[in-house]
Parts: C-alpha cells; structure tokens; sequence
C-alpha cells in the first residue's frame, strides 16, 4: 500500500519543525545538567534510530494503515460495527491505539525478551527530545505486529 503525499511532504517537515523547537525548548529551560553536548547526542541517538525510522516508514506506516482499510472494506472491526460516523471513529481509534501502546509499553518492561529491545532507550544517560527517537529496530518490529492487530481489532473509519 502507497502511503498518501501528505504523509511524507507533510508529515516528515512537520516532524522536524516540532524536533527543532522541542530542541530548542530543551536547550534555553533545560531541567536537568547534561552529560554529552547536543551535537554528541544527536548523532548518537539518531544513529541509533535509523534502523526503526526505516521500520517505521516502510512497515508501521503502511501495514496497520493497509489493515485498516482492508477491515473497512469488509466492514470488520469494532467501529465499523457501531457505524459511528467518521470524526468520532477517528478519536475513538487514537484514543484506543494510544491505550493498546500503554499495554505495549507495558508489556515491554514486563518480558525479559522484550525488555532487552526496549532498554536501548532508558540506557541513555541524557534523558531529551532526541531520547523519543531511540529505540532499538527489533522493539520496532515487534511494536508493528502488536499495532497491526490492534488496527485489525479497532479498524476505525479511514475516510
């Protein structure tokens, strides 16, 4: 499945624009003293992360978007059961993907498999915007089945 433009000429600048402030937040109220410079910390956390933005962008993106339309199609899911109409579908579905990734995260802490993936990103020592980015590519591939079944359960409207 072919991702829309806007996911990529949109999303992508959209996502560095928020970085940079954040970025920029973190540097001028920052809240705690930092061990490594931000440029050190940068490319060792997006170094890091560049396996799991791959994973993200060619496997997470499209493999729960492809699920949920093809639930849709079926009229298979939670929502497309209850026929809400699309707006609150889409709040219903974020507010439930975000609950099933809290069970996810969970989940990760809890099994001793998951929980050496999922350490790459408590073991940095300078906790900062760049920390959200780094997590290990096999977390990434497990995360995308977790939320490939989860999009297959809820299936909100994609209109």
């Amino acid at each position: 499945m072919n991702l829309p433009p806007l996911f990529d000429s949109v999303g992508n600048p959209l996502l560095v624009v928020l970085v940079l402030i954040l970025l920029l937040l973190q540097w001028r109220f920052p809240l705690r003293r930092q061990h490594f410079n931000l440029l050190r910390r940068l490319i060792r956390n997006y170094v890091v992360s560049i396996p799991g933005f791959v994973i993200v962008r060619f496997a997470m993106l499209p493999i729960p978007l492809a699920i949920a339309v093809w639930a849709q199609a079926r009229h298979f899911g939670l929502f497309n059961w209850l026929g809400l109409p699309g707006w609150i579908g889409a709040i219903g579905g974020f507010l439930l993907m975000d609950y099933a990734y809290w069970w996810w995260h969970r989940v990760n802490h809890m099994v001793p498999l998951f929980w050496r993936f999922h350490n790459v990103h408590h073991t940095d020592l300078d906790m900062d915007v760049t920390t959200a980015a780094r997590f290990h590519f096999g977390e990434m591939f497990f995360s995308d089945w977790s939320f490939s079944l989860s999009a297959l359960r809820l299936s909100a409207s994609i209109r």
